[in-house]
């Protein structure tokens, strides 16, 4: 109860600011704002008067981000602001949220359903690809003056926290360095449940070197991926009237106690080109068409282990899983995948600058080809696969108001008759509004571990399956003048392939789909705002078991204090519809259906407060706050309750020179 009191206490004290006002500390001293402060008006050059530690030199060119597999198409760095910055969770910083088991870092699935992009063979175990950076994902940066990106949150103790560490510079002739790190560590045991422990590390590593005035350019670049959990199978009294107030997470009891998980993945790539033409007209200015030749070597190793060791209190466990119990000392299941990938490829394109001055392709026409080979590694031995695939891009960018993009990828060898086609469009008409449209058609072989599965050595289960065949149809369109975005999403699949509720890969029979309604709008009221975002879904649950209405909104005040601080306090609310989550299985290491707990109606309120001074940011926030009146935990997977609230600091800086 004292605990209770504390943490009502704090709210209050967060609670009670919005009204604050105050004025400018030292009103003797005149500097320029910071480019980045939301009130600086660069034709009338405002003067604020602070302290003379916020001089800071106008950032007048600023800094764009491009990747590797096309470097002349960017987008503009902006990550100054204050709007969202608080919520620090990467499941919740993506479009829409992902369903974790509870913890940052921890095993994830989407709570919006989107297709996934295969390539050549695919091991199939996804539960990490939301923290998980590689060379198809991994920004460059074209910038003029050093930069260096810090963020660090810290958990309830010590020993949780992210870290988020990013350098970039120049150097000459054109050398370009990147260096990344990311970490996040929930090794703690105040607000943990027992069994549970995370560390998930992402180093980068990236080098372009594009001369000036020279033909060639190229990019290297190195990512490892280290994800290293201790997983519980859930909490064995996952009814909220049997949990109660969660004073001390560590007297409830686990489904497994050490059951640990180790996904490790390396790339190493050196991505090459060798352009001609591009001349620029003397007349027009302009730039004329480029060819390029590309080659890129890509060498890749992915591991994957999970070891589960038997103890006195997994009974529970295998009393729901019997087939599992195939031994008393414990589990194991291990599988690697080696890979060394090569491709070629040949595109034409007019280049150009967009009104952002981000680089751009007016135009683009692509084709490539690549060969992988794989080296898959199981207990019962090894396997070579190779497979060619034939890829193609068409672009087109008229104007900054029209966008179009078409790529496509067929498996000529391994998995033949395997494809992909992907097209995604924007149409601004102004303040009539702008429309968004794409669509996906893709057939696919299972992944892996659809297939088959091992455990301590033996074949646990043995599938033969179809391809599945996967159509999406999707559009948006924002009406400026009111701020509404709506969109609409319809996909079917042939022959899906999902988890029964004993975790055996099935295939549904027929098609699958899926209707989706989305609907954005921010207000503003003065110094107040309530950002919007709502998802409807409609989908068959017996394949697909998501939440039919999902919203997640953020009502704050946003204002200045001391004529110095931009600041945010409000609360960021997410509620879901009644449904029946989906099951993380550790020794499966994979989610899937259950019937055992329907989830009814269930919400999150986290209060925050953030500021921000030129570049540096911070917050602090109460997560899962509904608990401390209702007692209600949020449950987004199965048995795996959403730890009781908590307090979380945060800060960010960016530092330029």
């Amino acid at each position: 109860m004292v605990r209770r009191r504390y943490r009502i206490g704090l709210l209050l004290v967060l609670m009670c600011g919005a009204g604050l006002r105050a004025q400018i500390v030292d009103p003797s001293e005149t500097i320029e704002l910071d480019p980045d402060d939301p009130d600086y008006d660069a034709s009338s050059a405002r003067q604020g008067a602070p302290q003379q530690q916020r001089v800071i030199e106008p950032d007048t060119f600023g800094i764009y981000l491009y990747g590797a597999d096309n470097p002349n198409r960017e987008q503009s760095f902006s990550d100054s602001l204050l709007s969202g910055f608080q919520q620090y969770e990467p499941d919740r910083r993506v479009p829409f949220d992902y369903a974790t088991l509870g913890q940052i870092g921890s095993a994830a699935y989407r709570m919006r359903y989107e297709p996934e992009y295969r390539r050549g063979l695919e091991i199939g175990l996804r539960q990490f690809d939301l923290y998980r950076l590689n060379v198809d994902n991994l920004d460059f940066y074209r910038l003029e003056r050093p930069f260096t990106y810090l963020r660090y949150l810290r958990g309830s103790e010590q020993q949780d926290g992210m870290l988020e560490a990013r350098f970039s510079r120049n150097f000459a002739d054109g050398v370009n360095l990147l260096l990344g790190y990311d970490r996040i560590f929930q090794l703690g045991e105040q607000d943990q449940y027992p069994g549970t422990a995370i560390r998930n590390t992402n180093v980068t590593v990236g080098l372009s070197v594009r001369p000036p005035g020279s033909r060639y350019s190229g990019y290297f670049s190195y990512t490892a991926n280290t994800f290293e959990n201790r997983q519980n199978g859930g909490i064995a009294e996952y009814q909220e009237d049997d949990i109660g107030e969660i004073d001390n997470p560590g007297v409830l009891t686990p489904f497994l106690a050490e059951t640990r998980i180790r996904h490790a993945y390396r790339q190493v790539a050196a991505t090459q080109y060798l352009q001609f033409g591009a001349a620029t007209d003397t007349l027009t200015g302009r730039e004329r068409r480029a060819f390029t030749l590309k080659h890129q070597l890509r060498i890749e190793r992915q591991f994957f282990r999970m070891t589960s060791i038997r103890t006195v209190t997994d009974t529970s466990f295998y009393a729901r899983y019997p087939a599992l119990d195939l031994d008393f000392r414990g589990l194991r299941s291990q599988v690697t995948d080696n890979i060394i990938s090569n491709e070629i490829g040949f595109s034409t394109f007019r280049r150009s600058r967009s009104a952002s001055q981000e680089t751009v392709q007016r135009d683009l026409l692509e084709l490539g080809l690549t060969h992988q080979y794989h080296r898959v590694g199981r207990e019962t031995g090894d396997s070579s696969l190779h497979f060619v695939l034939a890829t193609g891009r068409v672009g087109l960018r008229p104007s900054d108001r029209i966008n179009l993009l078409v790529d496509g990828q067929l498996n000529l060898i391994g998995q033949v008759g395997d494809y992909r086609v992907a097209a995604r469009g924007e149409l601004d008409l102004g303040v009539a509004g702008k429309l968004e449209v794409g669509a996906v058609n893709q057939l696919y072989a299972p992944d892996l571990i659809q297939r088959t599965y091992l455990l301590n050595g033996g074949t646990y289960y043995d599938r033969d399956f179809g391809k599945t065949l996967e159509l999406r149809v999707e559009g948006a369109y924002t009406l400026p003048f009111l701020g509404i975005r709506a969109g609409l999403a319809y996909t079917v699949l042939t022959n899906y392939i999902y988890r029964d509720t004993e975790g055996i890969p099935q295939q549904s029979d027929g098609p699958n789909s899926i209707l989706q309604l989305t609907a954005e709008r921010n207000f503003s009221f003065g110094a107040y705002r309530i950002d919007n975002r709502i998802l409807l879904q409609e989908a068959d649950q017996s394949v697909f078991r998501l939440p039919r209405l999902y919203g997640e909104h953020s009502l704050y005040f946003a204002g200045k204090w001391f004529g110095v601080l931009n600041v945010n306090l409000g609360a960021d609310v997410r509620y879901a519809s009644g449904f029946v989550p989906q099951y993380y299985n550790p020794i499966l290491q994979a989610f899937h259906l259950q019937d055992r707990q329907a989830v009814p109606f269930a919400f999150q309120v986290d209060p925050f407060f953030s500021l921000r001074v030129t570049r540096f940011r911070f917050f602090v926030k109460y997560i899962q706050a509904q608990t401390l009146l209702t007692g209600d935990y949020l449950f987004l997977t199965a048995e795996h309750p959403y730890p009781d609230g908590a307090l979380r600091l945060g800060v960010s800086w960016r530092l330029l020179d």
